[in-house]
Order: structure tokens, then sequence, then C-alpha cells
């Protein structure tokens, strides 16, 4: 595989800085190994919660690295957790300040397509979204790091999050919440002055960022429709409630009323479609199920979210009610509310994060819109006994269609991203780290 690394600096380009020179060559000298890890992770992809193997991967990175682990093992059983997170640290200047950097370590239940070079043999799960080269290039911002720390020019501590099971939309399931409990139980969270995050972004091509202040990603959350009936065989389909034609009007309704509201960026709210128990060719089901999921892209999400699940039910009533008049099919509803809107409030450091990804990136584009994709990074910042981390995150693109790498969705089958964006990534971590940890010890001072 051929590794492109930054082009050589000229004047007026986004290299002239010396720091960051600094820190994207030696970024583009580790590239290598961390293409090697991201392929290595990418064939082992594991679910939400259930990372054993990702995390012992990172755990004997980071020791060879002698990386201080804080806590291992991460995340409550009760919950389905598999003790998969992880939190590490780079011990710098004594007096000076603490920043987080986070990668999220879990992978998809999507079969991977067979035409990907690199595939993974865990049949039926894949990294469809990119969390193995967030997980190669924090690994390799640390060693970065660490060799600034072995120097005496790490100007504070670095707190690593290795965090599982991203992809839950339920907070007691989400791992963003179990790395923040178990922060608040070293006594860390009080201790970090700037947190940082990054997502790859296959729906934008290499060299384009996407970092604001104010909502960078929608609230998410999901609205679960369950009917139960009679059931039986299909000849009596026009003669008693059907569940499958309730659920597809349903769905004929609710996007009719949400599709505009979508596309005027107000919310989003869409359904994979119905599961049926016992449902065959000449079977009428017996009861079904229907997940909507809700996205908000506004600070007001609480409050949208309670019109949002107001008019679902309204529809459901109105739809049953019209093929069921004499009341036979039970229907029953639940919300599980979903996480805030990630929210840059802090404008230092969205400049912060912006300035350094102009500088790694050469032509350097920031998008600056907000995003329908939820992302538990959001917890992080979420106020807690009055206090809140100031943070800010970012999404970097990932396609390069000059190498068939075109744009498109995440969550796909046939997902993939451009191998060398991993060095941007650890370059980007390793900068907005260094500057952060500099201007925050400026004001200390």
């Amino acid at each position: 595989m051929t590794i492109e690394g930054p082009p050589q600096p000229e004047q007026g380009t986004p290299h002239e800085d010396s720091g960051s020179e600094r820190v994207a060559l030696r970024a583009a000298e580790l590239a290598p190994q961390m293409i090697k890890t991201y392929e290595d992770l990418h064939r082992h992809p594991e679910i939400g919660g259930q990372e054993v193997e990702t995390a012992a991967r990172i755990k004997t990175e980071l020791e060879r690295l002698g990386i201080e682990i804080v806590q291992e093992k991460i995340g409550n059983p009760a919950f389905g957790f598999k003790g998969t997170g992880i939190i590490a640290r780079i011990r710098g200047k004594e007096d000076g300040p603490t920043v987080a950097l986070r990668a999220d370590i879990d992978a998809l239940p999507i079969t991977e397509s067979k035409d990907h070079k690199v595939r993974s043999e865990n049949e039926g799960v894949s990294h469809a979204c990119g969390h193995d080269a967030h997980i190669a290039g924090l690994l390799g911002a640390t060693e970065l790091l660490k060799e600034y720390a072995e120097r005496g020019e790490l100007p504070g501590d670095v707190i690593l999050l290795f965090q599982p099971s991203e992809e839950s939309a339920v907070q007691k399931e989400s791992g963003a919440v179990q790395m923040v409990q178990a922060l608040e139980r070293l006594g860390l969270r009080d201790e970090i002055k700037a947190f940082f995050g990054q997502h790859v972004f296959r729906s934008s091509e290499r060299g384009k960022i996407n970092v604001k202040e104010g909502v960078l990603n929608a609230s998410s959350g999901d609205f679960k429709i369950m009917l139960s009936g009679a059931g039986g065989h299909i000849m009596n389909a026009y003669e008693q409630p059907n569940l499958n034609s309730i659920f597809s009007e349903v769905t004929m309704r609710l996007e009719e009323y949400f599709r505009p509201q979508s596309q005027e960026g107000r919310a989003h709210v869409a359904s994979s479609g119905p599961k049926l128990e016992g449902h065959s060719g000449n079977v009428l089901a017996a009861a079904g199920e229907a997940i909507w999921v809700v996205r908000i892209p506004h600070e007001t999400y609480k409050e949208d979210r309670e019109a949002i699940a107001e008019k679902i039910k309204q529809v459901v009533a109105e739809v049953v009610e019209k093929h069921d008049p004499k009341q036979k099919i039970n229907v029953s509803y639940k919300m599980r509310y979903g996480y805030r809107p990630v929210i840059s409030r802090d404008k230092e450091l969205v400049a912060i994060a912006e300035e350094t990804a102009k500088k790694i990136i050469p032509d350097c584009e920031n998008e600056s819109k907000t995003l329908m994709g939820g992302e538990d990074f959001a917890f992080y910042a979420e106020e807690l006994r009055g206090k809140t981390i100031p943070s800010v995150f970012m999404m970097v693109g990932a396609a390069n269609p000059s190498k068939g790498i075109p744009i498109g969705p995440h969550h796909t089958t046939d997902f993939q991203i451009d191998p060398d964006v991993i060095q941007d990534l650890a370059a980007i971590h390793a900068k907005f780290a260094l500057t952060a940890l500099e201007k925050l010890g400026q004001k200390k001072e």
C-alpha cells in the first residue's frame, strides 16, 4: 500500500507553522504502523459493549508505549457491557493543565461487502462507521504525544479515552455515560479543561472538515410502536386488522409529515421497517413493532421531542382506528429518550480545532454545517452538578473518489474510507492537545 505523507511545506501553505509541520511529518512517519493497526481492527470488529479483543489490542499498544493505564474494564454488566472501556494518561509538565482525547471502539451488526480488500472476519459484524480508524488515529497520537512528554515538551497531561458502545441511542447503554461515570469516580472529570473528539466522515472528501459553534450533531432517540392482534390466515386479511397494513400506512403518514421538516433542518423521523412476529407468506402477524428514530438538530430538542412523540401517537391512533373500528388491537408505545446534541459552546476551543485542522491538512475547508447524525460524545459536555467540560467535536472528511473511495453514507455494507485519513486524525489529535495545553497554561500563569 502506498502511503502518501503530507506535502512539503511551502510559503503560504497550512504547514508554514513549524510546530504543526513537525507533528504532521511525524504522523506521516507513523502512518504505515497506524494503517496496519486499522486493518487488523477492521478484520476483527465487535459490537457495542462486547469489544473484548479490541480492548485487549488497545491495551497491548498502550503497554508497548509505556502509557499509564488509569482504569480498564469500564462498563456496567447490568447494561450488557463486558468491561471494555479504557482510560489512560500521558503525564507532561507537572503543574500544567489537563486535556482529554476520545476514540470510540465499537462496530455494527452489518455484513460487509465481499468486494472489500480488507474485510471483516466476524460474519455479520463490521466497522461500517469508521471507529477502527478512530482507534488507530488516537493510538498514533498517543505515541506522538508520549515522545513530546519524554523530551519534556508536553505542557500538561493528556487523558486518553477508548470508549465502547457509541452507537447506542439509549442513555444508560451509551458508552460515553459509562466513561463519564468512571471519570467522576476517578476524580478526573473536574480536572479536564478541554475535551476533543473526532469522527471520520465519508460524506465529505478528505481535506474537508466540519466543526462549528452551536449544534453540530442532532439529538438522537427512538420511539417504539408495539401492536398486537388476533393474527390468522392471510385469507382473512381484509376481514380483520392487518398489522402489516397498519404499519405501512403509519409509515406513509409520518413520512409525509416529517420529510419537509427534515429538508428544512427542523427534525428527522424515520423507521427502518416493522418486525412482525410469526409473519410469513400466508400468515397474518399477531404482534409487531416498529422503531422510529428521532433526530432533532436544535438546542430545544427536549421540548421538540415531546411534540414529536405526541404527533407519532396521534398518527398511530388514527390509522389503528381506521383499520380496527372494533378496537381488537392492543397498542402500546415506548419513547426512549436520546442524548442532547453535540454543542460546542466554547468559542476558543472551536477556533483551536479549526485552526489545528487547517495547519495539518493542506487546503483544508471547513463546511461548518449542522448534521442529522447523532453522537454520544455529547455526554462528555453535558452539565453535571452544575459543571460542564469545555468540549469540541469535529467531523473529518474521509472519502477520496480519485482512489475509488466515493462519497457515500455510513452504516452500509460497502462503507469504506481512505486509510490515509488516519494520519490526519492522529496529527489533529496531537496538535489540538499541544495547542490547548499551551494556551490553557498561559491563562493559568
